[in-house]
């Protein structure tokens, strides 16, 4: 399948993101369920383009295009590094925390502080696993070097 690269603006980024019924589901996927072509046909998943400047916080950088997702209390939560910002269910966020708290919620529905370092799951650009963001910091990666005395 050849795939081609078009530019959107931000809103329309936004839109389509808001739009996602899952981590799973890629921007293609949303676009041809919402103008009706049905699904794309079986083969690879269309790589992720780099999507403007990175994100970078407690000495991780997550290039623009990473995909994000987190499971908190059973909903699954998913966005994308756009611009240098985590884009999560159409709002912008600086932090991994940031993101986490405001939308998770207690089983009582209630908000709550959480470490967004521990819950979320990044798959940058290239990668064909997700990964614990937390364990991309420098002092965790140092750790496992000191397990396996390297």
């Amino acid at each position: 399948m050849e795939h081609r690269t078009i530019e959107i603006d931000f809103e329309v980024h936004k839109r389509i993101e808001a739009e996602r019924t899952s981590f799973a589901e890629t921007p293609n996927d949303v676009l041809r369920r919402l103008i009706g072509i049905g699904s794309a046909p079986s083969g690879e998943p269309a790589p992720i383009a780099d999507i403007g400047r990175a994100w970078t916080g407690k000495g991780v950088t997550l290039p623009g295009g990473t995909l994000l997702r987190m499971d908190y209390n059973g909903r699954a939560i998913s966005g994308s590094v756009i611009d240098g910002k985590w884009l999560v269910e159409g709002a912008e966020f600086t932090s991994p925390s940031a993101a986490a708290s405001e939308l998770c919620r207690t089983k009582a529905g209630k908000k709550t502080s959480i470490d967004g370092w521990k819950y979320w799951h990044a798959k940058r650009p290239g990668d064909e696993e997700w990964v614990e963001i937390g364990a991309l910091r420098p002092e965790a990666i140092l750790l496992r070097k000191k397990m396996v005395g390297i």
